[in-house]
């Protein structure tokens, strides 16, 4: 009698410890299921940004013939169409370098992306008011030779044509803000998503 009380005592605790073993494999599974939605997430969320500043590359060389071309027919200074150039150039290759990051490995070390997200943020931001600061420069200096130019026509036509030009100005800093905003608002997603999933852990 005491035998067979023992038998089934032994084989509950069998059972109880498949039971439990067989809960640690599924939390270890949702638990990897979740780390690789989370890596998959942020990869994707990376190459939307790499391929926002792979645009804009594109869109500086496509500028460059058309700024050349404002020097012969305008006749804006060499000095000023090269600065102008390297602006161009030099943007593009800042967001190039803040935003450099290996995707393929993106969440391997999920603390030490996260990391690099926050400085990735911290680099976007100083780059903007760089660009900014750099941007007012160049319209100080652009209006400068474009007043001293179309001096001949008359304050009526130079202001008139200026115009145009701080449009196009206001439009070009309303688009590269909401470009700005959306990486960073990206890097917030991938940092969020990398914290609630440390947090489970």
């Amino acid at each position: 009698m005491e035998n067979n009380i023992n038998n089934i005592n032994e084989f509950e605790l069998d059972d109880l410890r498949r039971q439990i073993n067989d809960l640690k494999q599924k939390v270890d599974q949702q638990g990897r299921l979740n780390e690789d939605l989370v890596k998959k997430a942020i990869q994707g969320k990376m190459k939307s940004v790499h391929s926002i500043i792979f645009k804009l590359g594109i869109l500086a060389v496509v500028c460059i013939p058309f700024y050349i071309m404002m020097k012969y027919q305008v006749g804006f200074s060499w000095p000023l169409i090269i600065f102008t150039i390297v602006f161009l150039l030099g943007s593009v290759t800042s967001d190039y370098f803040i935003n450099r990051i290996n995707v393929s490995h993106m969440g391997d070390d999920l603390v030490g992306t996260a990391n690099k997200l926050i400085k990735m943020k911290r680099h976007r931001v100083i780059g903007q008011r760089i660009g900014i600061g750099v941007a007012i420069l160049w319209l100080i200096w652009f209006c400068y030779e474009y007043f001293k130019l179309n001096s001949a026509y008359g304050p009526e036509a130079a202001w008139g044509s200026l115009i145009g030009v701080f449009a196009g100005a206001a439009l070009g800093g309303i688009i590269g803000l909401r470009l700005f905003n959306k990486m960073q608002r990206a890097n917030d997603e991938m940092i969020d998503q990398i914290n609630e999933l440390t947090r489970e852990q």
